[in-house]
């Protein structure tokens, strides 16, 4: 007999790019950079298949609008404390998001076409 995950069920955000004043050199602080997050909000999705209306779902035009209003508004040295503050205020906001995974990529950085990125993991428990 197989038991079904608790939340396996995600609303998932995809290359949503800003344009943030971040990084620890001089030459990061002059101009802001673009950075890219892809997001996965952990949550039940029943509720709102079984009734069809956006009151019962996450809704993802919502947290991209409070991740947009963090980045931009921030002045952060490290991705890891925007993605720190990124998942306390949506899974403050959000009661129904159980877990949120967050990775940012910072593009534009290194030379050579090289790609890097932060990932983080928070769990509702974990934080309140």
């Amino acid at each position: 007999m197989t038991s079904p995950i608790a939340h396996s069920d995600r609303v998932l955000i995809r290359n949503l790019q800003l344009d943030v004043l971040i990084g620890v050199y001089d030459f990061e602080r002059l101009a802001p950079q673009r950075v890219i997050f892809e997001v996965d909000l952990h949550t039940d999705c029943r509720p709102a298949g079984l009734s069809d209306n956006v009151v019962d779902a996450v809704n993802y035009a919502q947290v991209t609008d409070v991740i947009t209003k963090i980045s931009v508004a921030s002045e952060y040295q490290l991705l890891e404390a925007l993605a720190e503050d990124v998942a306390t205020q949506v899974l403050a906001q959000f009661s129904t998001v159980s877990c949120i995974d967050i990775t940012i990529h910072k593009p534009d950085i290194m030379p050579n076409d090289v790609k890097v990125a932060i990932a983080i993991s928070r769990t509702r428990a974990a934080q309140y």
